[in-house]
């Protein structure tokens, strides 16, 4: 790769930082996009991606040790420090027989929840010692960042064996009151199936997982929840209702019975996360939250998912939060402009007369 070649990628990675930008994106026949803000740019002063300049994307970030398994699986997720600088999230692909490359910044530090902007009731939520804790939301919503609070608020709290299978591994622990591991699935165990199987025999207080990909680690993670372990799961359905309708399909219809029991038995708590825009720059975060109590629990048991929007939405006493209420309130605040906020709320027609009144 020559000089100029490294300096442009350079020169790229150096803009991502400079104007905050989440994501870049180079596919072949474009330029490179960054997202800031939620806007796709595209940065016309760099050249249109050809194969070659593909070529030398690809071989900055990937050591010539690996090119080997990107070349067999077409296919590679991996963490990239840049210069120390930053940290990005590299995904290399194949479609239509060429190669994309598409990067997420990693947050340098671990935030609180007061600094994500989450509510007080996730901080409740992490006092329990064992259940089944749902961190859910569409891509870029910030779920592995709550995440990282969480495991953050657990290991300086209180003493726990936490155990966090991701792929790949992005933000590094230090380990304080808790004790932590973090494995990297592919690489430092083959499957998040088997890294789920061995922790059913070790010595662990709290298993995280990063995604679930598969019904058998869906049937593991379960199995966990209900021998007593908190359980905390990053998935990413956008609302509450169709998560529980998507774990439940996961699974073959006589086993269906064992899956609502086991939810209804064990689960503490879902939130499903949105970030919007901020007048002031920046991303806001808008929460879902639905906690167990007698009526979900009731709901979940008996498979009646669609009614439990409802339940949230009538059940702010207890801690439970809608999406649109949160985005309301951000309203209220002035952190997000009503034009910018409709776009995102289930319920626009009630969300204006909410604003009028």
């Amino acid at each position: 790769m020559s000089t100029t070649e490294t300096l442009t990628i350079n020169r790229i990675l150096n803009t991502i930082a400079e104007r905050g930008a989440t994501d870049a994106h180079f596919v072949i026949g474009n330029y490179p996009y960054l997202r800031v803000q939620e806007q796709l740019t595209p940065l016309t002063e760099e050249e249109l991606i050809n194969p070659q300049i593909m070529e030398s994307v690809i071989n900055f970030f990937v050591a010539d040790e690996k090119r080997k398994l990107l070349e067999e699986k077409k296919e590679f997720k991996f963490v990239y420090t840049w210069m120390s600088k930053a940290r990005f999230r590299v995904h290399i692909f194949q479609q239509k027989g060429y190669f994309s490359v598409s990067l997420k910044l990693i947050a340098g530090q671990i935030k609180t929840f007061s600094e994500l902007g989450l509510p007080k009731v996730v901080d409740q939520l992490t006092l329990n010692t064992k259940g089944l804790l749902f961190i859910a939301g569409p891509f870029n919503a910030g779920k592995s960042s709550t995440v990282a609070a969480i495991i953050q608020n657990i290991n300086q709290t209180r003493s726990e064996h936490i155990l966090y299978l991701e792929q790949p591994v992005e933000q590094f622990f230090v380990s304080q009151k808790s004790v932590i591991e973090q494995r990297e699935v592919g690489v430092d165990v083959p499957t998040f199936a088997d890294g789920l199987r061995s922790a059913k025999n070790e010595d662990v207080d709290v298993i995280v997982v990063s995604q679930v990909d598969s019904p058998e680690s869906w049937e593991l993670l379960l199995e966990l929840a209900d021998s007593g372990r908190l359980v905390i799961a990053i998935l990413d359905f956008d609302n509450v209702v169709s998560a529980f309708n998507g774990i439940v399909s996961e699974f073959k219809e006589e086993k269906g019975e064992w899956v609502k029991n086991v939810l209804a038995e064990s689960l503490l708590g879902v939130i499903v996360q949105k970030l919007i825009p901020k007048v002031s720059g920046g991303m806001a975060l808008a929460v879902e939250v639905l906690l167990l109590t007698a009526s979900s629990k009731a709901l979940i048991k008996e498979g009646r998912f669609s009614q439990l929007e409802s339940i949230i939405q009538t059940s702010r006493a207890e801690g439970m939060i809608s999406l649109d209420r949160s985005i309301y309130e951000l309203v209220q605040k002035g952190e997000v402009n009503p034009q910018e906020a409709i776009k995102y709320v289930r319920n626009a027609v009630a969300f204006k007369q909410g604003l009028t009144r």
